[in-house]
Parts: C-alpha cells; sequence; structure tokens
C-alpha cells in the first residue's frame, strides 16, 4: 500500500514540476525575470517584498513554487529511501532527481545574479536558457523512471539491444536539441516580437538581424526533420519489441508529436501569444516524457506490457507444489 501510495505521489510530483517549468516560461514570456532585482534568493532585498508590481508577484510567485517543488522532490527522496531498500534502483534514481533539482535551482539562481533576464539579449543569456531546458528535461526523464519502477515496472536496460537501445538513444538526443532551439526562438520571440509573419521571415533572413532572429528560422526545420525520425522510430519499437504497453506509448508519443508540429505551426501563425507558448512547451514536455517511457516499456527486463505482470514461477517452485 505504501509503495502504491508512493507511486501515485512521484506521479504528481513530475506534473507539478511541468506546471512549475510553464510558469516559468512565463516568467519569461512576459518579461518579469526582473521583477525580484538582482536578488536571490531574496526579492528586491527582502523575504517578502512590499507594495510589489505586477512583474515583481509574477517573478516572486514563481520562486515560492519553485521553491515548493525543491520541497517536494526532497519529500519523494526521503519517501523512497524509507519505502525501498538498500540496492533498489529507485534509490538511484531518486539521487538523481535529487541532484538534478538542485542544478535547477543554481541555473535559474545564476539567470537572477548574472542579470540575464528581462530584456538581456546576450549570447550568455541563449545557452542558459538552454542548459535549463536539458536539464529539466533530465529531471522530468528521472522522475518518470521512478514513477515506472514505483508503478511496478521491470528494470531498464540497453546492454544488448543493439541499434535499437542507439536508435532511442538518438531520439532523446534529438528532442533534446529540439527543446534547446525552442528555448532559444521563445526567448528571440520575446524579446524581438513581429508585427506580422511576413516581417517576421524577412526579419529571420535578414544578414544584420540580431543572432536570436536569425536562428528562429532553424527552429521549425529541426522540428520537420526530428518529426520524421521520431515517428520512425516510434513504430519501430512497437513492432521490434512487441506488447501491448510498448505499442500504446508508442501510439501516443506519435500523436503527441504531430499535435505539437500542428501547435508549433499555429504559434508560427500568431506570432508566438505567451498563451501558445505555454501549449507550445507543456506538448514538448509530454513528448519527450512518452518517449522516456517509450524506452522503459521497450527495453525492460523482462520485455512485458503490463506494469504489475509478476515473473513466472521458477521450474523448481513448480515442480515441488
Amino acid at each position: 500500500m505504501q509503495s502504491r501510495r508512493f507511486a501515485v505521489f512521484t506521479w504528481l510530483v513530475l506534473i507539478y514540476n511541468v506546471l512549475v517549468i510553464l510558469w516559468g516560461a512565463f516568467v519569461r514570456a512576459t518579461g518579469s525575470g526582473a521583477g525580484c532585482g538582482s536578488h536571490w534568493p531574496l526579492c528586491n532585498g527582502v523575504v517578502v517584498p512590499r507594495a510589489p508590481q505586477v512583474e515583481t508577484l509574477i517573478e516572486f510567485s514563481h520562486r515560492l513554487t519553485s521553491g515548493l517543488a525543491a520541497l517536494l522532490v526532497l519529500a519523494l527522496v526521503i519517501w523512497g529511501f524509507r519505502v525501498y531498500g538498500r540496492g533498489h534502483i529507485i534509490r538511484k534514481s531518486l539521487v538523481l532527481c535529487g541532484i538534478l533539482m538542485i542544478l535547477e535551482a543554481l541555473i535559474g539562481a545564476g539567470l537572477v545574479l548574472f542579470g540575464w533576464v528581462a530584456d538581456n539579449q546576450s549570447v550568455a543569456r541563449a545557452v542558459s536558457m538552454a542548459l535549463h531546458l536539458v536539464n529539466t528535461f533530465f529531471l522530468l526523464a528521472a522522475l518518470a523512471f521512478t514513477g515506472w519502477w514505483a508503478t511496478g515496472g521491470p528494470r531498464v536496460t540497453l546492454r544488448g539491444r543493439g541499434w535499437l537501445a542507439a536508435a532511442w538513444l538518438a531520439g532523446l538526443g534529438g528532442v533534446i536539441f529540439l527543446g534547446m532551439s525552442g528555448a532559444v526562438t521563445a526567448l528571440g520571440d520575446t524579446l524581438f516580437p513581429a508585427g506580422s509573419l511576413a516581417e517576421g521571415v524577412r526579419a529571420d533572413f535578414e544578414p544584420t538581424a540580431h543572432f536570436l532572429v536569425r536562428m528562429r528560422v532553424w527552429h521549425p526545420v529541426i522540428a520537420v526533420v526530428a518529426a520524421a525520425y521520431i515517428v520512425t522510430l516510434a513504430r519501430t519499437l512497437a513492432s521490434r519489441r512487441p506488447a501491448p504497453l510498448t505499442a500504446r506509448l508508442a501510439n501516443l508519443h506519435v500523436a503527441l508529436f504531430v499535435i505539437q508540429l500542428v501547435a508549433g505551426g499555429i504559434n508560427l501563425i500568431l506570432l508566438a501569444p505567451v498563451w501558445m507558448q505555454l501549449v507550445h512547451l507543456a506538448l514538448a514536455c509530454a513528448v519527450w516524457v512518452s518517449l522516456v517511457l517509450l524506452g522503459a516499456a521497450a527495453f525492460s527486463v523482462p520485455a512485458t506490457g503490463m506494469l504489475h505482470e509478476q515473473p513466472a514461477p521458477s521450474s523448481r517452485r513448480v515442480a515441488t507444489q
């Protein structure tokens, strides 16, 4: 019973972290990153800001929700170490969750302390945001694997899986690269909004344009290439590792990626309104987690289509019954 509650709590922590990620994107999209000045963890030099502006309220609330996310991960780690014994795979994934959450906080603090917020247009900000996205994806992956094992999923191994495992890892790398390009593109949309679609396209190819503007043209190209590869990968995993759960996750992943492409097109046509940026990011998180779980199902040991399927009794045990 306790392990089942832990599993439910793990998935809830994952969902909450996605919500925190979306709120962080809202902070960036609204230019509220400097709402607490260059102070961290204090806000404008105090614990609770007085007479705050709207930007301050947005940034301060993001810090509160991020702090709660860290506390939830800490609670998850403590609870998991109490439920699962020494050497259990979940303990290893929980340690990884804790480390990645610390890195998440440090990267967020660095953005504020170095002034890479609000209207900052530096290369350092673009790079730090891309790295922030990578760490965020890794945190979600660690939480997803923890939830997979806590729900009863078997161990996952890539040893002896040959080119298929390499193809899945390449798919993960492709989605990460796509996410990084999306983070930089979203920053460019925020700092250099276009008045119309035609104006935006012209600016993308202007040789004297800011590098964030010129990089926007590459994100759709990367998305199309990644989609072709990922859809092929999902179909291949479903056929080469036939199991009901693998097939369902493959179909889910393909559907999410197609919806993500449509959302990206809408985001481009509408000139990246804040609400559509959040939808686009939410779908990106869903695509990432679904690909992680697809790999967990395809490369589980033994490969099984049911999370709660129990291993068959050994021949010795059968003989003694």
